[in-house]
């Protein structure tokens, strides 16, 4: 399952991922803005599709994809979630080590700087990659440790 949100600057690459889904049978969940209409919050719409994520879903199977105009905004909001490790990635090696190193489970995307074909890439390879574990796991456990 893939959960999918944006702000009204992330509209055109999210419904672009969304006809790919549709055309690929592939399970998601659009949480996003549907409008162009400046007037929204990124805030809002990451927090609606994180809230829906993590009490909806398996955070360790399911993925979960925010867009907004650079990425970043978005990449902040779901970081500070306890459950999300998001990777804001604007090619296929930060999307590579994003899953490998920090089996992270969310990725950032900027419509701003990222056309549909590299963002499918990058979408591709973060979903195809799968967490190593071992050293990574006790590197991940200890972000929260006090």
């Amino acid at each position: 399952m893939i959960i999918i949100s944006n702000d009204h600057a992330g509209i055109n690459l999210k419904n672009s991922f969304v006809e790919y889904f549709k055309q690929n049978n592939i399970d998601y969940i659009d949480c996003g803005a549907k409008s162009l209409e400046p007037n929204d919050s990124f805030v809002d719409y990451a927090k609606a599709a994180i809230e829906h994520y993590v009490n909806n879903c398996d955070t360790q199977q399911d993925k979960l994809i925010l867009i907004c105009g650079s990425g970043v905004g978005m990449s902040i909001v779901a970081n500070r979630n306890p459950q999300i490790r998001a990777v804001l990635a604007f090619d296929r090696v930060q999307a590579e080590q994003g899953r490998l190193h920090n089996n992270c489970n969310c990725l950032c995307l900027g419509e701003r700087n990222t056309g549909f074909d590299k963002a499918l890439e990058i979408f591709k390879v973060f979903d195809g990659t799968n967490f190593l574990g071992g050293k990574y796991l006790e590197r991940i456990e200890s972000i929260d440790k006090k």
